[in-house]
């Protein structure tokens, strides 16, 4: 059954699961050529750290693969965690984070360790293979920038897998700080969401209106984050992994921020490369489900995964977006966590929205 693309955003408001068919960088690698075939091969070579905690095998079927959204800022407890056993269910080739799964903007080294180890943590309890894209919140001063090489090594890369080839940028090349006044603020809000949920989201939204309207203080200073910084090191990885690759089944495109939205001529750059070649585009960060359509790809803004709701509408949810590459393009099951449940008819989620 075919479902037009606004019935998709209509049904997964309403907590439906659909197919629908699809019409300078933080560590430097060593680079090796891909192979468009069925295994798991990535440009980055030698010793080091992975972006990834496991390469997916190749279990001899179609490409089938989950993508989801922010957990941070200001994680509501539980989530993301839930999230996890919830996607190990559907047992995908692989779990691939659009970014901000800690909430960062800290410079306290134990307290980043602490947060990258509790989702750690989460992340095992799926039991499948997961792959990292660096959001604003896991990459945002040198002390989380080091954090990330120790952890994950490069912060953007390339892989080819079941005839598909991945790119996964990084907005944050290089980190935009948050200032220490806003950081304070912030952690207010995180360490409120710890004690007295429901009072922190009502905090967090107002936070947001506030900074719609235009409102001055820490809500400017949040403004002043919103910014795309893709490098001209990344941008020719980006030309050369895609010169690379003329032929593959389909191209994907994962980044934190949904840079076509934010006036971003270093990703205007990368779409102009993208032209007339079948790709599909995947973001987080504004903690909001949209689904756009250019030149006959699709963009895909993820909504949350355990993130705050920035503000209400039918884009506001928890969600993970279930990818199948079909003989004729992808095949997106959009899924609610609150509709994703197991044998006994339980989610396990509490906050999800």
């Amino acid at each position: 059954m075919l479902i037009s693309r606004a019935g998709l955003l209509r049904a997964a408001a309403a907590g439906l699961t659909l197919p629908v068919l699809a019409a300078p960088g933080l560590a430097k690698a060593a680079t090796a050529p891909l192979n468009p075939g069925r295994s798991f091969r990535s440009n980055l070579t030698g010793p080091g750290p992975r972006p990834w905690t496991a390469a997916p095998a190749d279990d001899g079927g179609p490409l089938r693969f989950v993508v989801i959204g922010d957990n941070t800022g200001v994680a509501r407890p539980g989530v993301f965690d839930q999230a996890m056993r919830q996607i190990g269910w559907l047992e995908p080739d692989f779990i691939l984070s659009v970014g901000d799964l800690i909430e960062g903007y800290s410079e306290d080294r134990t307290e980043i360790a602490r947060q990258w180890a509790a989702i750690d943590a989460a992340i095992a309890r799926s039991g499948r293979p997961f792959l990292f894209t660096p959001g604003n919140h896991d990459v945002d001063n040198a002390e989380t920038l080091d954090a990330w090489r120790e952890r994950r090594g490069a912060g953007y890369y390339a892989f080819t897998y079941k005839g598909a080839l991945f790119l996964v940028l990084n907005t944050e090349d290089t980190p935009t700080p948050m200032s220490a006044a806003t950081a304070k603020h912030f952690y207010a809000l995180v360490d409120l969401m710890r004690t007295d949920p429901d009072r922190a989201e009502r905090e967090a939204e107002a936070r947001i209106a506030a900074q719609a309207a235009g409102g001055g203080g820490a809500h400017s200073e949040y403004a002043k984050l919103e910014v795309v910084n893709l490098g001209d090191r990344q941008l020719g990885f980006v030309r050369d992994t895609l010169a690379r690759h003329p032929r593959v089944a389909w191209t994907f495109v994962i980044l934190h921020k949904p840079a076509w939205k934010m006036a971003s001529q270093s990703f205007e750059t990368v779409r102009a490369m993208l032209k007339g070649r079948p790709h599909t585009v995947f973001a987080g960060h504004t903690h909001y489900f949209t689904h756009q359509v250019f030149d006959g790809a699709d963009y895909i803004n993820m909504g949350s995964t355990g993130g705050t709701r920035h503000k209400d509408g039918p884009g506001t949810m928890d969600h993970a977006m279930v990818v199948t590459l079909g003989p004729e393009g992808p095949l997106y099951a959009n899924t609610r966590l609150n509709g994703l449940m197991d044998v006994s008819g339980e989610t396990g989620q509490v906050r999800a929205y």
